[in-house]
């Protein structure tokens, strides 16, 4: 905390101090830019508070597999984004600096990164989101349900929404295209030598003022080395800090295996193995009418033996399959899909834009004094078709209001459903957010 103290004290004194010609404006925010031009500065945040209401399934949590150490949903507040950015121009290089204090640690840092322009693209170097999913690069100011979709980070890229490498991306006419190499760690992880890379390409054929058609690829791979953490599909199916559900697993280095075989509890097998993701987007608007689905299929490789209790202690119910009495339950190599439809309809007229210098939309923009109001459903799912059962699905229905172009309230009910263990939670969340 002391070195976050200095930095904010640091930049205080720069922006304050008198013997710069630094021009400072206010509309719309606050920016600092240097008397010539070479240097800028500019303050950005964001706040996400969270309300959360469960409907426990009761003949879940009473089941038989859930041990007394199982966590369950509590009602409660959350404080789902805490952000603070700082972005800007030195010279021919840009920067952005960002630090989410709703996580704690490095495991805080999100955008983090130095560009500049080259080959009539952008190339970034830093922390940052891979080309994959127009859900998961749709900023999280803008997105239409409090939480994600199972092609996203919240599913398929478990916590590797942002990774530490290089990017370049690019646009043209009603093109875009996106390339990145990178190392598998977030900011928070253990140094480790696996390496990924992943590519986007979308094409807006129709983009007039009141009606847009978007139609996208991409596709991530993901290699394990030497101490890398497993790649994980991974769930919560019922909104934001309820019940998760492994679907799907692929190991990591060796030194996270654990036990012999024969024991009450083993991790054995092959270490590293690899992840491929392909998928497709298609999405559009007509008036106040939007429409968003991602399609993405790929393979967690596996070869790795667990011990029946620990297979029930990483996926939350026994083995839906035969396990050898004394090797225990093996895992091969794993085929994963998941599909998502959402739609909404600002009631109130507006029109969500494009940005098709990335390829994703933005959330509707009332004019001041007056707000908007939104209804929004999404139905989300994912399987596991190597593991019997393994599937989980939800429907999220919810409405948003927006004060301003800044700042709005977003309601969510989510169903649950889970095949594998038979949860059916359900939850009621209310965020109240603003950005700047």
């Amino acid at each position: 905390m002391k070195r976050y103290g200095l930095f904010c004290a640091l930049a205080c004194a720069l922006v304050s101090s008198p013997a710069t010609a630094d021009k400072a404006k206010t509309e719309g925010g606050l920016k600092i830019t240097s008397d010539d031009g070479n240097f800028s500065a500019e303050l950005g945040g964001r706040i996400h508070f969270d309300t959360y209401f469960f409907d426990k399934d009761d003949n879940y949590f009473d089941s038989f597999f859930i041990d007394d150490e199982f966590e369950e949903p509590v009602n409660t507040t959350d404080f789902r984004r805490a952000r603070l950015a700082m972005k800007g121009k030195l010279w021919k290089w840009e920067y952005k600096l960002e630090r989410d204090f709703a996580s704690a640690g490095t495991g805080g840092l999100r955008d983090v990164f130095l560009a500049t322009k080259i080959f009539d693209g952008k190339l970034r170097i830093g922390n940052f989101k891979p080309s994959r999913s127009i859900n998961e690069l749709t900023s999280s100011n803008e997105i239409t349900m409090m939480e994600r979709s199972f092609a996203t980070a919240a599913g398929v890229f478990a916590d590797r929404g942002r990774q530490q490498g290089i990017g370049w991306n690019t646009h043209w006419c009603c093109h875009t295209f996106g390339v990145d190499l990178f190392n598998l760690r977030n900011p928070g992880d253990p140094r480790n030598e696996g390496i990924g890379s992943a590519a986007r390409f979308t094409w807006a054929p129709i983009n007039e003022p009141i009606s847009t058609l978007h139609l996208g690829a991409y596709l991530s791979y993901e290699d394990a080395n030497e101490d890398t953490l497993a790649r994980e599909a991974l769930v919560e199916y019922t909104g934001r800090r309820g019940p998760e559900q492994l679907v799907a697993l692929s190991p990591g280095g060796g030194e996270f295996f654990f036990g012999d075989f024969g024991d009450d509890e083993f991790y054995q097998g092959n270490p590293g193995g690899d992840v491929w993701i392909f998928g497709l987007e298609l999405a559009g608007t007509y008036g106040p009418f939007y429409a968003q689905s991602e399609y993405a299929f790929g393979n967690f490789s596996g070869d790795i033996y667990l011990s029946e209790l620990t297979f029930e202690d990483f996926f939350g119910a026994p083995p839906s399959f035969l396990c050898d009495p004394f090797t225990g339950c093996f895992i091969g190599d794993q085929d994963v899909r998941t599909w998502y439809i959402t739609g909404s309809w600002a009631i109130t007229g507006q029109h969500k834009p494009y940005d098709d210098k990335i390829g994703v939309f933005k959330s509707i923009k009332p004019t001041p004094p007056e707000g908007a109001f939104e209804v929004t459903a999404r139905y989300d799912t994912i399987e596991n078709k190597d593991i019997p059962r393994m599937r989980v699905s939800n429907f999220v229905f919810g409405f948003n209001y927006y004060f301003n172009p800044k700042v709005r309230l977003m309601m969510n009910i989510t169903l649950g459903d889970d095949d594998f263990t038979g949860d059916q939670t359900k939850q009621f969340a209310v965020r109240m957010q603003a950005y700047w």
